[in-house]
């Protein structure tokens, strides 16, 4: 059956529930993504965000948080579903619930990194290699290195750029000193495009 015309083909459709709030939806289709009713079109889609993380309170966990972010020059929009646990005293991780709400977690962030991030990634180390600066994670990019700006300032040379390491908290960009890999610069995990983040750093890296 032929979709009618104007109508973009729905790709996936998510909702959530959490607690008391209102439902929250999430809509991919071949235009772009919609949040809650805030629409972003693909082209325009400048900012993302996707983690999934386990929430623990004094060692005993408490829930799984999946959040999906899209925003543009001017606006942002997250999404989130949350698992947490099961039993009579609840106090068993729901593992069904949990493992459901990756995999469709998991389709959205594949749906959404072939029509947007993928383009975001690809922009950031071209204008790099054509003697540019651009922007990404709250970071400086440009042909000399990464800069992070502020009261602390820090830049890593790409020469000496050693990788990063993912913690629950931050993005750890690491750099070569006497010989051994040392965390120098620290992103949040929550900071918009920090997904994105290391393979546009090892693509300048290797370049």
């Amino acid at each position: 059956m032929e979709r009618p015309t104007g109508v973009s083909e729905l790709l996936l459709e998510l909702e959530a529930k959490p607690g008391k709030a209102r439902t929250a939806r999430l809509r991919i289709t071949g235009d772009g993504v919609e949040v809650n009713g805030a629409a972003f079109a693909w082209p325009e889609i400048s900012r993302l965000l996707y983690r999934a993380v386990d929430q623990h309170v004094n060692g005993a966990y408490l829930h799984t948080s999946f959040t999906i972010g899209v925003g543009d020059a001017r606006r942002t929009a997250t999404f989130m579903m949350f698992s947490g646990t099961t039993g009579p005293l609840k106090t068993r991780v729901d593992h069904a619930t949990r493992t459901a709400f990756h995999e469709r977690w998991a389709h959205a962030v594949d749906l959404i990194e072939q029509h947007a991030g993928l383009r975001l990634v690809a922009d950031a180390v071209t204008t790099v290699h054509r003697g540019g600066t651009t922007e990404m994670a709250g970071l400086r990019l440009d042909p000399a290195g990464v800069h992070k700006g502020g009261l602390f300032r820090r830049s890593i040379a790409w020469p000496a750029y050693a990788g990063v390491r993912r913690e629950n908290a931050y993005l750890h960009l690491l750099a070569l000193r006497d010989g051994r890999a040392r965390s120098r610069i620290q992103v949040p995990n929550g900071t918009w495009n920090a997904p994105l983040l290391p393979r546009v750093l090892q693509a300048l890296h290797n370049t």
